[in-house]
C-alpha cells in the first residue's frame, strides 16, 4: 500500500465529541447581540433575562430578523448550515417547527438528538430574532 492511501474513517462517537466540542466553541459561551461571543452572565446584552423559570416557552418576544442572521451565523450555522439548509442538524428553513412556538422552545432549551440543551447559554431575546430569520426564510 502506497503511503497516504489508507481511507480514515471516524467513528460515531468521535464524531460527535468533535461535533459538540465545535458547537460549544460557537454557542458554549454565548452570543452577544452583535454576533460576538461572550461569557454568560445571566442577563443578555440587552438587559434581558434569560430563559423563564418554567423552562420551555419563554413570554412573546418581537425578534429581529436582521439581528437573527448574525446570530445563526455565529453560532447555529455549523450545525444546520448556510442558509438553514441542514446538515449534521435538520433543516431549519421552511420548518413547522418554527410555527410551534412550544415545540421550537422545548428543542431549543432542552435540546434533541444531537442537539444540545441552549437553556443559559442564548438569552430568549437572542432566539426570538434567530427565529424571526429563520421565520423568513422559504
Amino acid at each position: 500500500m502506497k503511503y497516504g492511501t489508507k481511507k480514515r474513517t471516524l467513528s460515531r462517537e468521535k464524531k460527535l465529541s468533535i461535533l459538540v466540542a465545535l458547537f460549544a466553541s460557537f454557542v458554549g459561551a454565548g452570543v452577544n447581540m452583535n454576533g460576538s461571543l461572550a461569557r454568560g452572565s445571566g442577563v443578555g446584552p440587552s438587559g434581558v433575562a434569560e430563559p423563564s423559570s418554567s423552562g420551555i416557552a419563554p413570554k412573546p418576544l418581537t425578534g429581529d430578523n436582521k439581528r437573527g442572521e448574525g446570530l445563526y451565523n455565529a453560532s447555529c450555522v455549523v450545525c444546520h448550515g448556510p442558509g438553514a439548509t441542514g446538515g449534521i442538524g435538520p433543516r431549519l428553513a421552511g420548518n413547522p417547527v418554527l410555527s410551534n412556538e412550544q415545540a421550537f422552545w422545548k428543542t431549543v432549551y432542552e435540546g434533541r438528538h444531537v442537539m444540545p440543551p441552549l437553556k443559559g447559554a442564548v438569552t430568549e431575546q437572542q432566539m426570538a430574532d434567530i427565529q424571526a430569520w429563520l421565520k423568513t426564510l422559504p
